[in-house]
């Protein structure tokens, strides 16, 4: 998911219309002057800082804000990881605050041991209880193209608090990603890629008005220059499939001295984890796939089926808003069927007339394009992306441009000229994603009859999401580079050498409950959570009944009985469920971490 909303940080201004200004569901009296000075010095000292980004997110990163934890963004910039010499074995050096960090060399191609190798990233939080030591727990924050070291830095804290201090936390690169080398680009620079990507079609994707064929050039151009830069006899692209990565995870595992993997992944992370499952079944100890995407509609590169839930979250923006009241969302109408007309009545308008925003930096022309990949992304994590989204339709609708400026690097990451950002190329973007799975799935060549069958059926589901979805299987149609070796085998087992844990909200954006109750069927003595929430992943939405079912299944191995279903701790807009005042001090510090992990979900834009 190589391009998912990142939301704001708490605004201190929520949303003005007039003089009068909302923040946190309180109502302040500000003059709205005040609030424009405020607003124009908050920005200035924030550039001349470097905060930008870190203070109105990062659309082309595909994160959210960070919650009430501080980020450790801007303690990591001295690190140089190209400057950590690879080794064949795990060799740990201290990095970052009190964390361990190694480059593990491993057979670019494991049927040719001695031959080229890929470094492989690795950053662990050591468990703190070292007396009861549990092993080591690999996480996968999704993609393809998700970094683990990057995951491990802004939300690793938060996975170790849930798992508990038994356990080491380590994140990892997959081959071609991140601080892994090589690495999957196929541009110079990342500043070359945000050029690239300037000159989009504008348009939504539509069957009649020509912008197929513009979306089917633009992703000819990235195969292309991809063959020639990460396609060669040992390109990164040919070896950096699924299957290599679980065998990576193998051989992670073994340096680290244990016998069996433990491992959470989200997402694409799910992919992985059945892929290993059914590859290394007596190799699993833990393993936690949440949020869970069937390894056999990924492989085939079947799209048309991870819609299906989208509109009943994409739906719940209305029923929460609604429920909230008329202080804590600036749409609340008498009805929830009342603020679906209204946000639907601004997307024709802005239709008909795009919105300028001519004090944003860089300017914005705000058009419905925009809006659809607001709600859709959004959609991934309702708690923190849709008050943004309320938010901006309010603001369109006043014609407010105080409102519509501030939000604008929250609605578009804006593009910067950043040369300094070359020196740490770990953090640029890549074509991972095109090179992981188009190369794990069948080759589906573009054919415009089917295609058009596939767009129809899209719409049907969910005519804001299918415009954003679609463009992907694009990408897969016009990709070029085979892999090595494929898997080819069943994504199955009778039996595992420990039982799986599934875990899914009620209502995934993309990876429906459905699936994760197909993959539950085919791995024997297998357990499946489900969360009854909205948002990707249960990590979407804080759940203390989850995590601590997890926990359980992680230190003693117990699954949830059959049929479990857990509740969750705060809804979007709404606010918390329960009182925290009646919380154990542990339960509200766990309950902490969970809101946090729900504020900066590890996804990214695309498909997963």
């Amino acid at each position: 998911m190589d391009k998912v909303y990142r939301g704001a940080d708490a605004q201190a201004v929520r949303y003005v219309h007039g003089g009068k200004a909302r923040t946190n569901g309180r109502t302040n009296y500000i003059a709205l002057a005040s609030i424009t000075k405020l607003l124009l010095f908050l920005v200035a000292v924030a550039v001349t800082a470097g905060l930008y980004r870190y203070l109105y997110g990062d659309l082309s990163a595909g994160y959210l804000n960070r919650g009430h934890f501080p980020s450790p963004a801007l303690q990591e910039a001295d690190f140089d990881w190209y400057a950590l010499e690879p080794a064949r074995t795990i060799q740990w050096t201290s990095c970052y605050s009190n964390q361990r960090c190694a480059r593990l060399l491993l057979p670019l191609d494991y049927d040719i041991p001695d031959g080229p190798t890929t470094a492989i990233a690795l950053r662990m939080i050591p468990a703190a209880n070292r007396e009861n030591h549990l092993g080591t727990l690999l996480v996968n924050p999704g993609g393809p193209g998700g970094s683990g070291t990057d995951f491990i830095a802004r939300r690793g804290e938060q996975v170790s608090r849930i798992v508990g201090d038994s356990f080491d936390v380590l994140g990892f690169d997959p081959r071609g990603i991140g601080a892994s080398t090589p690495s999957a680009r196929c541009f110079e620079t990342d500043s070359q890629r945000k050029l690239w990507n300037l000159q989009e079609d504008g348009r939504l994707l539509n069957l009649t008005d020509g912008s197929v064929e513009m979306y089917r050039a633009r992703e000819r151009l990235v195969a292309a220059r991809c063959e020639e830069k990460i396609g060669g006899e040992d390109g990164i692209a040919r070896f950096s499939g699924t299957p290599s990565v679980a065998r990576d995870m193998l051989e992670i595992t073994r340096q680290l001295g244990q016998e069996k993997l433990q491992y959470w992944g989200f997402s694409y992370g799910t992919v992985l984890g059945q892929y290993f499952a059914a590859m290394y079944p007596d190799k699993v100890g833990r393993l936690i796939i949440d949020g869970v995407f069937d390894a056999y509609s990924y492989r085939a590169n079947i799209w048309d089926t991870s819609l299906v839930d989208t509109d009943a979250v994409i739906g719940s923006f209305f029923d929460f808003c609604h429920q909230a009241g008329p202080d804590k969302c600036p749409l609340w109408n008498s009805s929830a069927s009342k603020i679906r007309e209204r946000y639907f009545n601004v997307l024709r308008s802005v239709e008909e007339e795009p919105i300028a925003i001519p004090l944003a930096e860089p300017p914005l022309l705000l058009t419905r394009k925009h809006l659809h990949q607001q709600i859709f992304q959004a959609a991934y994590k309702p708690l923190a992306g849709f008050p943004p989204v309320a938010d901006t339709i309010y603001a369109i609708e006043s014609r407010n441009q105080t409102a519509l400026t501030a939000l604008a690097p929250k609605i578009l990451d804006p593009t910067e000229c950043n040369c300094a950002a070359a020196n740490q190329p770990w953090r640029a973007g890549s074509e991972a994603f095109r090179a992981v799975e188009c190369g794990d799935g069948d080759e589906q060549p573009y054919n415009p009859t089917e295609y058009e069958a596939f767009y129809e059926g899209l719409l049907g589901l969910s005519p804001l999401a299918a415009p954003v979805w679609a463009p992907s299987y694009l990408a897969c149609a016009e990709w070029r580079v085979r892999p090595k070796w494929r898997w080819t085998g069943p994504f199955a087992a009778k039996n595992t050498s420990h039982p799986l844990l599934m875990v899914s909200p009620r209502y995934d954006p993309v990876c429906p409950l459905a699936d994760a109750q197909a993959v539950h069927a085919r791995f024997g003595g297998a357990g499946l959570l489900v969360q009854n929430s909205y948002g990707h992943c249960s990590i979407a939405a804080p759940s203390l009944c989850t995590a601590k079912y997890i926990r359980a299944y992680m230190v003693n191995g117990t699954l949830p009985p059959p049929g479990t279903v857990c509740e969750v701790d705060e809804l979007p807009f709404v606010g918390a469920v329960q009182n925290a005042r009646a919380m154990s001090a542990e339960d509200a510090e766990l309950l902490e971490a969970l809101r946090a992990l729900a504020m900066d979900l590890p996804l990214r834009a695309g498909p997963r």
